[in-house]
């Protein structure tokens, strides 16, 4: 995902130039420039979904539809869990720049399935795995304080998430087997602005904070599936889609920093990021031994991807 309103990294970062420059000497530093690496856990709440668009076969009319993420045809890839980053921050004078990686582990996006129903005369066994999903992140940034507590800062941003499904199809009488594999992507990357604002309260600092992104995004999803069993013997089918376009992201955040000792801080923050992407591409099909399939051309789908975390950071001064 791709644009950031600040890292929680920065923000610690921020509220402790802000405060003193006293405590940034404290910082392991190399001349003027001092250093602060952190770490920070937190909860995820992570939501891709798509919307209406235009699909073409061939020499067919268009028809309106949304692009299926699973094999449950479900247009949304939605998970909640864990999610963990480091990063570090550097400065010298008013000057600072960040970098942070943070990722979810995989999360059950939707659980698996079994069903047993009769077609044609045939007894069909159908198994659908779960829909596993994992997003991460990272972002790269450079700011400047204009005042104790007003900053601004620009940098890069570039994610991804992944979701992978499996499906078993066996037919009983005729002994068919088709086992068959998903796996879905979504990219982005671009650059962004944003700016923050401090108000130290007591022991510690609230920062808001606030980000615009412009973001390229793809998606992908591959379909691969053997069938075996068959008087032919085994076969191969792939079903493939690709997608891009670009969006205008915002990401809104407040969060809470203080010092714990001498050589010790942190934060805790709420961040939310909103991405909407127009995409278009094409979509593709094979079948081993037989013609291609006719590819489809694929316009103007919309995309949304949502990101809401709640963290909390350490910060060591060396």
């Amino acid at each position: 995902m791709k644009t950031i309103l600040i890292s929680s990294a920065v923000v610690l970062s921020m509220a402790s130039l802000a405060v003193s420059a006293e405590e940034m000497s404290s910082s392991f530093s190399w001349g003027n420039v001092t250093f602060q690496p952190r770490a920070y856990v937190g909860y995820a709440d992570y939501n891709l979904k798509g919307g209406s668009g235009t699909f073409t076969e061939g020499n067919s009319p268009p028809q309106s539809g949304k692009p299926k993420l699973d094999f449950f045809d479900h247009d949304k890839i939605s998970f909640s869990g864990l999610i963990w980053g480091i990063g570090g921050t550097a400065a010298s004078g008013r000057f600072f720049g960040d970098i942070y990686y943070q990722a979810t582990p995989n999360e059950t996006a939707y659980s698996g399935t079994q069903s047993q129903i009769t077609e044609g005369g045939f007894t069909v066994n159908r198994s659908l795995g779960d829909v596993e999903a994992k997003h991460d992140d990272w972002a790269l940034s450079l700011g400047y304080l204009i005042t104790d507590q007003w900053s601004v800062f620009a940098g890069y941003k570039a994610g991804k998430t992944d979701w992978d499904q499996s499906m078993l199809y066996y037919v009983e009488a005729p002994n068919l087997r088709f086992n068959v594999t998903l796996d879905g992507e979504f990219t982005q990357d671009g650059p962004f602005l944003g700016t923050s604002y401090s108000f130290p309260i007591g022991p510690g600092t609230l920062t808001l904070k606030a980000a615009y992104a412009y973001l390229d995004g793809i998606f992908k999803r591959n379909v691969n599936a053997v069938i075996s069993g068959s008087p032919e013997g085994a076969s191969f089918v792939t079903s493939n889609y690709k997608l891009d376009g670009n969006s205008n992201a915002y990401s809104l955040g407040i969060s809470w920093t203080q010092a714990l000792a001498d050589n010790l801080g942190f934060s805790i923050g709420a961040n939310y990021h909103s991405y909407d992407f127009n995409l278009s591409g094409s979509s593709t099909g094979t079948v081993v031994g037989v013609p291609g399939l006719s590819p489809q051309t694929i316009q103007k789908v919309s995309l949304t991807e949502e990101l809401f975390t709640i963290t909390a950071s350490l910060v060591y001064h060396f």
